[in-house]
């Protein structure tokens, strides 16, 4: 059934083209919009991130967080905003297509396990782009495993639709590492194989252990 309205939402969208992007196909479908691959003129690769008319009407404050966001970073492992789409009923931002595999479909679609050396080389990474957002005053606010890509040694960072300057009330620094926390600890539990059953807290049943940093 989910092949089938993928297929079907491919159909209705491919081949349409908006300002000088063409769509290829649907890459993913939430709450506030959808997203596309889509090529331009130049065959250059991107994505089209389209909101919902509705929730752009009700939310035009919001969205454009992310657009001032990202105007403000420069940096390899945040996808860039490359331009704005508005034309009728189609509003969307045109972003850099980064490569790779987000950590939600190597769990769920690939069947990954995550060793404790890749979970902490991610963990890592993670933190790297967290203090370069944060050094530029900015708080992510969703750091979860949708929005995180794997390219081999690569991690990227994408989705800055909840992002905010921090304010040191309502968006503080600590919830981005609050986030990077729970992150982890899914990675581990998608790994993990539990030979009792017995419930004990994640801090007794993991087995968690100490790994030499050079960070």
């Amino acid at each position: 059934m989910v092949e089938l309205i993928q297929c079907f939402r491919n159909l209705k969208y491919r081949g349409k083209k908006y300002g000088e992007y063409t769509i290829e196909e649907v890459a993913g479908e939430g709450r506030y919009g959808m997203c596309f691959h889509a090529k331009n003129d130049l065959q250059k690769n991107v994505v089209l991130k389209r909101f919902k008319p509705s929730i752009f009407a009700r939310n035009s404050t919001n969205n454009e967080h992310e657009a001032v966001i990202l105007s403000k970073l420069r940096d390899s492992r945040i996808p860039e905003l490359l331009g704005v789409i508005n034309e009728k009923s189609f509003y969307a931002f045109v972003l850099e297509l980064k490569p790779g595999t987000t950590l939600k479909d190597m769990i769920f679609i690939h069947n990954h396990k995550f060793s404790d050396e890749e979970i902490y080389a991610i963990g890592i990474k993670l933190i790297q782009i967290i203090m370069y957002l944060h050094e530029n005053g900015i708080v992510h606010r969703d750091i979860r495993i949708p929005n995180v890509l794997i390219d081999q040694e690569d991690v990227y960072l994408i989705d800055f639709g909840l992002a905010r300057f921090e304010d040191g009330n309502a968006y503080r620094y600590d919830m981005d590492y609050s986030y990077l926390g729970d992150l982890l600890l899914y990675l581990i539990y998608s790994s993990f194989q539990k030979k009792d059953k017995n419930r004990q807290p994640w801090y007794e049943e993991l087995p968690l252990k100490r790994i030499k940093s050079n960070f």
